[in-house]
């Protein structure tokens, strides 16, 4: 045994490390590394673009959902209101003043059972009605809205707000106009009422 040992003690006091089978360099070189940052740095930038492009969508299909809304819940407020008035509507400073009479359903949803009046504005991005009872604001998210009569139609121009980000007055929230026509007030002077 001290045989075997004698040449590792000389190499030992030359300098000489033994190179031992189970002792093999282990790791990455510095190419396979770079490669591998190189892949990294692709495949973050292809997850942030993705994401950017995914709220681009997110953002865009909320300001037309937005828009939708306040296009259906106005035509369907209006063109009732005005469709069941016999009295032709006015309009003052971007206000509408609808008469209405008992045992019809006002701008809150509620039956009537006397005459009252519906006076439409927009406070802010609120449409507000009142019917004696105070301003109740009855839709949100409108930019801008105006009212016209011509004989017995009535115009109301609307505005969506567009969503933080998106262009107001483009798109989805371009301004709208709904055309109504005062259906009671056209069949009375039909029927001679």
């Amino acid at each position: 045994m001290r045989s075997s040992l004698l040449p590792l003690i000389r190499n030992l006091q030359r300098g000489v490390t033994p190179m031992l089978s189970n002792n093999k360099m282990r790791g990455f070189s510095l190419v396979e590394i770079m490669v591998a940052l190189a892949l990294s740095t692709v495949l973050v930038f292809g997850v942030a673009s993705v994401y950017v492009s995914i709220k681009s969508v997110v953002l865009t299909s909320k300001n037309i959902e937005n828009a939708q809304e306040v296009i259906r819940f106005s035509a369907l407020t209006f063109t009732r209101s005005l469709k069941q008035t016999s009295i032709k509507p006015t309009v003052a400073a971007n206000t509408l003043t609808v008469v209405q009479r008992l045992n019809t359903v006002a701008c809150n949803g509620a039956l009537q059972g006397a005459d009252y009046t519906e006076v439409y504005s927009l406070s802010g991005v609120n449409l507000q009605c009142n019917i004696g009872a105070g301003a109740q604001t009855i839709l949100t998210g409108v930019r801008a809205i105006s009212f016209a009569i011509d004989r017995n139609l009535v115009s109301i121009t609307i505005t969506p707000k567009a969503q933080p980000g998106e262009p107001d007055g483009v798109g989805p929230t371009a301004p709208l106009t709904i055309d109504v026509a005062l259906s009671l007030i056209i069949l009375q002077k039909a029927s001679g009422s």
